[in-house]
């Protein structure tokens, strides 16, 4: 979507859209398909030397949770407030707006629902269907139990 500065009055609103292919703006992982375009939808208006941008930007998306491995579509949607410098410049493009949101906004870990259980480490169930017996059969290690060692000062007065 390239907005051509020339089509624009001062002061006066106009809608714009524009669609994105994830593929080629490079915002795909390995963890998250986009299964539709990229589409933004808004209002842009130039204003002193600026153009402001606001709309939203909408996609799906087919997410891999990082612990349990199953799949899950979803529906993005974020709400964009960008203004742009006009200085110098004829149009403007938004794609690396588009693109920074996308990346800014995709989880480190993404998990198909807060409480998620994962798989066991041994047997590979999902823990979240139901209980394995590796546990019963001294497959799982006990948890590391880490201490916080009191420092002397705690030691010599009593406090803990």
């Amino acid at each position: 979507m390239k907005l051509i500065l020339s089509e624009f009055e001062e002061g006066v609103s106009i809608p714009v859209q524009g669609s994105y292919d994830a593929k080629t703006i490079e915002v795909e992982f390995p963890d998250m398909l986009y299964t539709a375009p990229i589409l933004l939808n808004g209002e842009a208006e130039k204003n002193g030397g600026m153009l402001r941008l606001q709309g939203t930007l909408r996609t799906a998306v087919q997410r891999i949770c990082g612990k349990c491995l199953k799949e899950k579509n979803e529906d993005l949607s974020f709400d964009v407030d960008w203004i742009f410098d006009l200085s110098g410049l004829d149009a403007i493009e938004p794609l690396e707006n588009v693109r920074e949101l996308l990346i800014v906004e995709h989880p480190l870990v993404h998990l198909c629902k807060e409480d998620c259980r994962g798989l066991c480490p041994h047997c590979g169930i999902d823990l979240n269907e139901g209980a394995c017996n590796c546990k019963e059969n001294g497959y799982h290690a006990s948890p590391v139990i880490i201490k916080k060692e009191k420092s002397k000062k705690e030691r010599h007065h009593g406090t803990s």
